[in-house]
């Protein structure tokens, strides 16, 4: 958290326009109340939300061959984060900012690789979602391909039609019935799972955790430069572990502890 009093202290000095130097005592309130703020904020967008245990219907008779075959998926009850990951938690947690839009701290973070996107779940005592767990969540208790309904209005998820090409604050947009922001666009989300396009023909019904093995991991939800069929809650897309993509995000979830 250095580097963060560092630019609270940079702030508050270079606020002093008239070259006089700033009061002491008034420079450490100052300094304080700028560190409680960030402190609330990054609290704030760090809240889980409690998914309940039970049956969900996965996968989709329209989509692409790997969404194939729609089949039932009991999940027990786990937390996941109500917001991606920004870039002024991975700062804090992490101490770098990997991202391509660097100029919005409460954007969300990109350009993270897997296994960074997991060690700072790891720091945050969370960890990946499973994919059937992400798609769960993102469904929020609906059948059809988002959330919302069939079609694609402005007002839920910023894809390739109103993004402006670039990431946007998370939260901005109406949260599915779970309370959860930007389960479709902005970024896309790391998961736990490795990729296997036939996976669904055999995963087990229930916790299914994906393939043993494999060569690229899950993303779901799609991007600020996804078209809408790529912004459908059981659209799966993959990557190698180690790429980096601006399109590429990621949230964290975590066990219900007995």
């Amino acid at each position: 958290m250095a580097w963060a009093l560092a630019l609270l202290l940079e702030g508050v000095i270079f606020a002093h326009a008239d070259g006089a130097p700033p009061d002491s005592q008034k420079l450490l309130q100052l300094l304080q109340e700028k560190k409680a703020e960030e402190v609330a904020e990054f609290k704030r967008l760090s809240a889980m939300v409690r998914i309940p245990a039970g049956e969900f219907r996965m996968g989709s008779r329209a989509g692409r061959p790997d969404e194939h075959p729609v089949h039932s998926v009991l999940l027990g009850e786990f937390y996941i984060d109500k917001f991606e990951v920004t870039q002024l938690q991975y700062q804090w947690v992490m101490g770098v900012n990997p991202s391509y839009f660097r100029d919005c701290s409460h954007c969300p973070v990109e350009k993270v690789t897997f296994a960074e996107a997991l060690e700072f779940c790891r720091r945050m005592n969370k960890t990946l979602p499973t994919e059937a767990q992400w798609e769960k969540a993102a469904r929020g208790g609906t059948g059809g391909p988002f959330y919302w309904g069939d079609d694609f209005p402005e007002n839920f998820a910023w894809g390739g039609n109103n993004s402006g090409q670039k990431t946007h604050s998370v939260g901005q947009k109406e949260p599915n019935v779970y309370g959860l922001y930007d389960v479709s666009g902005n970024v896309w989300e790391w998961v736990m799972d490795w990729y296997a396009p036939d996976y669904y023909r055999t995963s087990p019904k229930k916790n299914p955790t994906g393939p043993q093995t494999g060569s690229q991991k899950v993303v779901r939800g799609g991007s600020w430069g996804s078209v809408p069929q790529f912004l459908r809650h059981s659209q799966r897309d993959h990557n190698e572990p180690e790429s980096r993509f601006i399109t590429g995000g990621f949230r964290c979830a975590a066990p219900v502890q007995p």
